[in-house]
């Protein structure tokens, strides 16, 4: 397999792709440093659904976009405002590959030339990053580091990622230098867990938020996974669904917990699409117990997508991901500024107010962003409409 890097075509714009009042999601810009496949993120985690999404390429190389910058750049100048950046949703953007590492930099950089909000989701180190001056200073960003479970766990559902120990020491040298860090248990496989550590296992995750709360992290987000029974057209899993695959590896350390998961993993409709999750009942418990925990550690919790606010987050928060990550305005020389008091969460914070912080009523919706959403008006308008 060799590395071979390719330009993309058009716009990298898209938002998450929620059109239901029930969106938990707050709007962002998501910007895939890959196209999504089965040899773009060299983690192949077990539970992985970017690989096998409709739009998948499954070239034999790993193909990494080469003129991300330029393409953010153009559309940068041409909004008047900014939503949260997000890197990036089908691929780690911190895989030790250094082809992989430049082009990231190079986006990092014109980000905050710019004055953008943005966040970084891995598994890997993103110490490539303090190579920018200014780097660690810079705000609003933070960085989410994916951590499913013990070494155990990690070493069966992702064996090619970075092991628990990097994870964890990754995030406490970044919250060490002042990086804000949210965790990810996303996701946990509790039949795993009970194939592993049977009736002891939920004390192997209250050990996992001791260590989780020690690395300085202010956040936990997690969900129980969502699964496909859809066959993978991937060639590294021909005729195998992402279902079946994790089914094998819970069989392989306890039949019985097996049994339990295809029992307990029932198909599911929901707003952010069908699947197969944890019976709603005991992922309700679960994150019910998970979330006490982590508040009684210091740190706020969230579930993602798979349950309502109200039902299993801390209160208070600005959205499922913990840390404020506004929009920002564009000014008169070009760059953007945070907009003071916004969350990005436009449809749950700024519900019922005729003058959100931004000044956009029409973005107070479930509605994924467009383009054309945001360039709306002038920063002159804007700057003129904030002062009456």
């Amino acid at each position: 397999m060799s590395i071979r890097l390719i330009a993309k075509k058009g716009s990298t714009f898209h938002d998450f792709p929620y059109s239901h009042p029930e969106r938990k999601c707050f709007h962002c810009w998501i910007i895939n440093v890959t196209p999504p496949g089965p040899n773009q993120c060299l983690h192949d985690c077990v539970y992985c659904y970017a690989r096998e999404a409709i739009y998948s390429n499954y070239s034999e190389d790993t193909l990494i976009y080469n003129n991300l910058p330029e393409l953010v750049e153009k559309d940068l100048k041409r909004l008047t405002l900014c939503p949260p950046i997000s890197l990036s949703n089908v691929s780690d953007p911190c895989q030790d590959i250094p082809e992989l590492k430049r082009e990231v930099k190079r986006l990092i950089q014109l980000l905050m030339d710019y004055g953008v909000s943005f966040f970084v989701t891995t598994k890997g180190d993103p110490s490539f990053f303090l190579e920018l001056p200014g780097f660690i200073e810079y705000k609003p960003k933070f960085i989410a580091i994916t951590i499913e479970g013990t070494p155990e766990v990690l070493q069966l559902l992702s064996p090619r990622a970075p092991s628990f120990h990097d994870r964890v020491a990754t995030a406490s040298k970044l919250s060490n230098l002042g990086i804000d860090i949210v965790i990810r248990l996303d996701p946990v496989f509790i039949h795993l867990f009970q194939a592993l550590y049977g009736d002891s296992w939920f004390e192997r995750i209250a050990g996992l938020l001791d260590v989780f709360a020690a690395t300085g992290a202010r956040h936990i987000t997690a969900s129980t996974g969502r699964l496909s029974k859809k066959r993978s057209p991937s060639a590294s899993h021909p005729d195998v669904s992402g279902w079946q695959r994790l089914y094998k590896v819970i069989y392989s350390q306890s039949p019985l917990a097996a049994e339990k998961f295809e029992h307990e993993y029932i198909y599911e409709p929901h707003w952010s699409g069908g699947g197969y999750r944890l019976r709603h009942d005991l992922r309700l418990g679960f994150h019910r117990k998970v979330r006490e925990l982590v508040e009684a550690k210091g740190m706020t919790y969230a579930t993602c997508q798979e349950l309502p606010a109200k039902e299993s987050d801390s209160a208070g928060i600005p959205h499922c991901e913990g840390l404020p990550l506004p929009f920002a305005q564009k000014q008169a020389d070009g760059s953007f500024k945070p907009v003071p008091g916004c969350t990005a969460n436009c449809h749950v914070s700024c519900r019922g107010l005729s003058r959100p912080p931004c000044g956009r009523a029409d973005l107070v919706s479930f509605e994924p962003l467009r383009l054309r959403n945001l360039r709306f008006g002038s920063s002159r308008n804007f700057q003129a409409d904030q002062s009456k």
